[in-house]
């Protein structure tokens, strides 16, 4: 679970009607099962292993149009859904425009694979 200093510390810093998004994109992460550290960093909610805070994971960020769900690596994810926006040449984005709806069980999907495919070395 994101432990609520980070969670309150993002939320504190977002639009007010991004709060419902972001709690359920870090419930849908949550329940991934990744061995995940949490931090508020970066201006986004960043979620990483071993402490790596360089080769992050996964992160929510909130802008003025979108709460977006970021993978440091999402270029490599498979996208079967097709919902991947290219960031970089390495990221990827999910992008969840005002009063988009969260696919929770998609969510933690693309965040297990992400985890599965995660450099720890």
């Amino acid at each position: 679970m994101v432990p609520e200093p980070a969670l309150a510390a993002f939320l504190a810093t977002v639009r007010s009607d991004a709060h419902d998004t972001v709690r359920a994109l870090a419930a849908a992460v949550d329940a991934a099962g990744g061995d995940f550290e949490q931090r508020f960093t970066y201006k986004m909610l960043v979620y990483t292993l071993d402490a790596r805070w360089h080769r992050w994971v996964v992160a929510i960020s909130v802008n003025a149009k979108a709460v977006s769900l970021r993978f440091l690596f999402g270029q490599s994810l498979d996208d079967l859904a097709g919902v991947l926006r290219p960031g970089s040449t390495t990221a990827a984005f999910i992008d969840y425009p005002d009063g988009a709806t969260v696919d929770a069980a998609l969510v933690t999907s693309y965040v297990q694979e992400a985890v599965a495919r995660h450099d720890r070395g």
